[in-house]
């Protein structure tokens, strides 16, 4: 499905930098832009697929034999999804806008980067990105051992008893929206040393 990555070519075109790349920043404008670009190709499917069952439901004159509610809860639906849409892509647009993001951008080249895709019940090492909760846990940019889950994974912070348990997002897990997979990322030095 081409349209699943256009929102991934649009923030590459517009921002200069993969999302893979704005992961890698030590930003968490940065950081976070890959979540909300996984929730905005959500919702704008979502509206594309609602938009059509609508579209279908009036072709197909369903309309006409069926109550008035299939059409109008139909139109609800398109209404709460389009506001949904409208705040994610406000997020979006807050985050490519934001002044601090652009200049670090500006001083410091996009890292290179490389997938490295993962399944639930793997353990990896990841450097854990630079999120507001990650920031908050004194965890962003340390390595870590995590245990992927299907939702979020689990690692054991140093000098912890305690496990911790951190979205996909705060774990540094992406999902590819072209091939529905999960994958970390890893500097392309740190690729290369792990493959040899």
């Amino acid at each position: 499905m081409p349209h699943l990555d256009l929102i991934g070519r649009w923030i590459a075109a517009t921002t200069g930098r993969t999302l893979d790349q704005h992961a890698a920043d030590p930003l968490p404008t940065a950081a976070h832009l890959p979540e909300a670009a996984s929730t905005l190709r959500h919702l704008r499917t979502e509206l594309l697929l609602t938009v059509d069952q609508l579209r279908t439901l009036l072709i197909n004159a369903d309309d006409l034999t069926g109550p008035v509610s299939a059409v109008t809860g139909t139109l609800k639906t398109i209404t709460d999804l389009a506001h949904e849409y409208h705040q994610a892509r406000d997020r979006i647009d807050t985050l490519i806008g934001d002044t601090a993001r652009a200049a670090y951008a500006q001083a410091h080249p996009g890292r290179m980067v490389q997938r490295r895709y993962v399944n639930p019940g793997d353990t990896v090492l990841v450097v854990l990105p630079h999120t507001d909760a990650c920031r908050r846990q004194h965890l962003a940019g340390r390595r870590a051992h995590i245990k992927v889950g299907t939702s979020d994974a689990g690692l054991r912070p140093p000098g912890s008893a305690n496990p911790l348990r951190l979205s996909h997002a705060d774990a540094g897990i992406y999902r590819d929206p072209t091939e529905d997979r999960l994958y970390i990322l890893q500097a392309t030095a740190d690729a290369a040393t792990a493959g040899s």
